[in-house]
């Protein structure tokens, strides 16, 4: 498998699998880092979250977008998705990142404590969990994806009952964190420490993802939204069966 289009690659939607890319995927992310704006601020703090300084973020995201540089189609849409990053306080050991439908382009995330390859993937990895959360959200004031606001199904990330629609993101994002952390194994030498951390972290969102009742999902998702999963599943069971020969 190159580092070019993957099997199956989740963020390339069955039913819109050529997004057009706007001005804003040109340009390294580091250049996007910025204080969070003061008339943001107020929902930030709303949300429970604190604001960090940009510094760190600014110099680790260098090395980030370079993990994001081996699987260029996901780091050309990530760059056309996010305009501007935010920097989020967090405990050490902890990542925070945070997005909302009302602020297409910002993203909010913290720092690792740690500035070695598994912090710079670590951070990689929360900008893309925003970012697909926004490019989704994109597509679905295209056209919906869920049929109905009502009724609950249960989050394997909350260990909770949660809307339908976040489930649904929650499926979406990890599926396309999974097939990013595939592809890295695919295209790039990794050492130790980070092997070790990438094969954890996917054990981990595949053992997440195979909480989701798909069965029960589906029956309350529109005609596109069922394509949708299918298609995101489908990918997943190909990354699986290249690495496994089934």
């Amino acid at each position: 498998m190159s580092g070019g289009i993957g099997l199956g690659a989740p963020w390339f939607l069955a039913s819109s699998p050529n997004p057009v890319l706007g001005a804003r995927a040109t340009g390294p992310l580091a250049c996007r880092v910025s204080d969070v704006p003061w008339d943001v601020l107020p929902v930030i703090l709303d949300e429970g979250l604190a604001a960090a300084p940009m510094d760190d973020l600014r110099l680790l995201l260098v090395p980030a977008q370079d993990w994001l540089g081996a699987v260029p189609d996901l780091e050309r849409l990530v760059l056309d998705v996010v305009g501007h990053l935010h920097p989020l306080a967090s405990e050490p050991g902890y990542d925070v990142s945070h997005s909302q439908p009302r602020w297409p382009d910002r993203v909010f995330v913290s720092c690792p404590e740690r500035v070695d390859g598994i912090g710079a993937l670590r951070l990689a990895e929360a900008v893309v969990h925003e970012a697909m959360h926004l490019h989704l959200t994109n597509e679905e004031e295209r056209s919906a994806l869920v049929a109905t606001s009502t009724g609950l199904a249960h989050s394997p990330w909350r260990k909770a009952s949660r809307p339908v629609q976040g489930v649904l993101h929650g499926l979406f994002v990890f599926t396309c964190i999974h097939c990013f952390l595939e592809r890295l194994v695919s295209t790039v030498p990794l050492v130790n420490d980070v092997n070790a951390y990438v094969a954890e972290r996917l054990n981990t969102i595949d053992a997440e993802l195979r909480q989701v009742d798909v069965t029960g999902l589906l029956s309350r998702l529109t005609s596109r939204g069922k394509t949708e999963v299918a298609f995101w599943i489908s990918g997943r069971r190909l990354l699986e069966c290249s690495r496994t020969d089934c």
